[in-house]
């Protein structure tokens, strides 16, 4: 082990909190209905008694669906039941591995971030998450729709504890518990993401407008 390692494991840091970074948080006020897929998520995710299993979520569906949406709401809501909350782009490995290195320094000294190589820093980001006693950890893994650039696996800790979510729209091809998100169904859900989007409060299922589209 090289002495830059030696120093990094001395300056691993606590964090705990929601550090959603760049992610693209349209608003508390701007999300509407998904309450269904909400519960299927809590029922799979949150914490119980074995924190020694870790479990893997996959959201699936097409570009624009609001995969992203309810994986940010989900953490949001259940930010207490995690200790710390990350989320990481992961369209490519390229993007992944920029997302680690904005987060490392919440948790690594900034001076030891600069002196690590991509996958050095990986392994140190690793070794905090691996610990026994924090084993509470959310990991949002977000975008993974084209799984045949890399295997998103690598960039689980080395330990079978804490839980990721993945969205994708290739969830066949990723393991985990799988959610398929699909269109509102619902005509009422449909109207309230209107009247949130427009701040109008009069709309109504005009014979002009096919809602259940959206």
């Amino acid at each position: 082990m090289t002495e830059v390692f030696v120093y990094c494991l001395m300056l691993i840091r606590e964090l705990e909190g929601l550090n959603l970074g760049d992610a693209p948080d349209m608003g508390d006020h701007l999300f509407v209905g998904r309450g269904d897929e909400l519960e299927q998520l809590q029922t799979i995710l949150i914490p119980d008694g074995d924190s020694s299993t870790r479990k893997v979520l996959v959201i699936g569906g097409m570009g624009g669906i609001g995969k992203t949406q309810i994986a940010i709401r989900y953490a949001k809501q259940h930010r207490t039941s995690y200790s710390s909350v990350f989320w990481l782009n992961a369209a490519s490995e390229s993007t992944l591995k920029a997302s680690l290195r904005r987060l490392a320094p919440q948790i690594l000294t900034g001076r030891v971030v600069d002196q690590l190589d991509d996958d050095q820093l990986w392994t140190q980001v690793s070794v905090w998450l691996s610990e026994p006693e924090n084993s509470r950890w959310l990991l949002i893994l977000d975008n993974y729709d084209d799984p045949g650039q890399y295997r998103i696996e690598r960039y689980y800790p080395s330990v079978a504890h804490g839980s990721v979510i993945i969205t994708t729209r290739q969830p066949d091809q990723v393991n985990g518990y799988a959610i398929k998100m699909y269109s509102m169904a619902s005509v009422e859900d449909s109207l309230n993401i209107l009247a949130t989007r427009s701040g109008r409060s009069d709309t109504s299922t005009g014979n002009d407008c096919d809602l259940t589209a959206m």
